[in-house]
């Protein structure tokens, strides 16, 4: 079973992120070297590298409502007020970060997923000067596309409201998965134009 698993899993990773009936993904939509946040906003950057994982929807949270999807060599830009906010990530597990950020910066901050023993598991890897996440994001930058979840994908987060929230209080009350973005993490620019 085990190795069946492992084989199926080897598969998918071969495979791009598609378009469903909950979400569409932008093939012409690179990451845009001249957006900058509205004046006096944060531009957040969730984006997702890797192909661990590809078919998992994870479900984006901004201060408990619900942003949208994001799949796999995807990414899902989120402007905020400058301050301190909560993002969770939810899929089979769900992942925390605590950010407090400043206006007219632009972060990036990637949403991982890692095998555990049978299931992916997301979490929140902020993209810093000089650290792993930011060195895997600048490899991987000008080959993700932007993500629009459907109404359908939005309805369907709805109807799983409970099981949804129910996910988030087992990991939030375990403490696991919690990441950290501060207001000196962020750039004037793009960081990949830097």
């Amino acid at each position: 079973m085990r190795r069946l698993f492992i084989a199926l899993f080897a598969a998918a990773l071969t495979f791009p992120a598609a378009a469903s009936d909950k979400f569409t993904v932008h093939d012409d939509k690179p990451m845009d070297d001249a957006r900058r946040p509205a004046p006096g906003k944060a531009l957040i950057y969730f984006a997702r590298t890797q192909t661990m994982g590809y078919a998992v929807k994870v479900k984006l949270y901004s201060d408990a409502h619900f942003v949208g999807l994001i799949m796999s060599k995807t990414y899902l830009p989120v402007e905020v007020n400058p301050g301190k906010h909560e993002f969770i990530v939810e899929a089979e597990n769900a992942g925390f970060l605590e950010a407090e950020v400043a206006p007219d910066k632009i972060y990036v901050v990637q949403v991982a997923m890692h095998m555990g023993a049978m299931k992916a598991r997301t979490h929140f890897e902020v993209a810093r000067t000089g650290s792993e996440a930011m060195q895997e994001f600048l490899k991987k930058q000008e080959n993700l596309r932007a993500l629009t979840t459907t109404d359908e994908g939005f309805n369907w987060v709805k109807e799983d409201a409970s099981k949804i929230q129910e996910v988030i209080k087992k990991y939030r009350d375990k403490g696991e998965e919690f990441e950290h973005l501060k207001p000196e993490d962020g750039f004037a620019g793009p960081p990949w134009k830097q």
